[in-house]
């Protein structure tokens, strides 16, 4: 009995410490559904359950290596809106690195310690607009959507006085906020590694709340 009042202490304690991730939609009347009876041995699953239990019935999670130690970041997404979360574990808490950047896909690189997100306006594709942002992972703050893009590129489809598209598209390119050229942003995108062939979807191996369990332990 001692046991389990530890762990429902510590699980309390958590749970206070995540309205300043801005977490929504809790829901009390959700069961646990990764209760200590059945949540595997994994630490880092028994700190982040918590976090997966105030989540609506419409999040996903995953589990990914964003930056290069062995502890998994949890990555939340709330499928009704689009907003992206992602936690890490400091000092046997969790820490929230992503604070809820609304995106049509976010996508991260493999222990470099960088994400990005994807949006789209006007319909997107060629005959409408899109863009990327590149975002570098902090271990001591906490990024949002406010947050300016480490690099940034927006294309924009060129109409003429008749509002027909012309066929051609207009490109952006951005560092820190401030106008670039395409080479710098080449060339920046190859120094933090962030390159096609190890763009991940943070998704890709998402997972419902109740299946946490029965996952392998990372």
């Amino acid at each position: 009995m001692a046991k389990i009042s530890s762990i429902l202490l510590i699980s309390i304690l958590y749970l206070s410490l995540l309205s300043a991730c801005g977490i929504t939609g809790s829901n009390e009347n959700k069961e646990n559904t990764m209760s200590t009876a059945t949540a595997p041995s994994s630490p880092y699953r028994q700190i982040y359950t918590p976090i997966v239990d105030a989540q609506t019935d419409n999040a996903l999670f995953s589990f990914i290596y964003l930056d290069d130690d062995d502890i998994p970041e949890l990555v939340v997404c709330d499928m009704d809106y689009g907003w992206y979360s992602i936690y890490t574990i400091k000092e046997d808490s969790p820490f929230c690195l992503v604070d809820s950047i609304n995106t049509v896909e976010m996508t991260y690189f493999k222990q470099t310690g960088i994400i990005s997100s994807f949006a789209r306006w006007n319909g997107g594709g060629d005959e409408g607009g899109y863009g990327k942002s590149y975002y570098q992972i902090l271990k001591n703050e906490t990024l949002t959507d406010d947050s300016i893009p480490l690099l940034q590129f927006s294309y924009n489809a060129i109409y003429d006085e008749n509002g027909t598209y012309t066929g051609e598209g207009n490109t952006e390119y951005y560092y820190m906020g401030e106008n670039t050229d395409e080479t710098f942003y080449q060339e920046m995108l190859a120094r933090l590694k962030a390159v096609e062939d190890r763009e991940t979807v943070c998704l890709e191996n998402a997972f419902e709340a109740e299946e946490m369990p029965s996952l392998s332990d990372h």
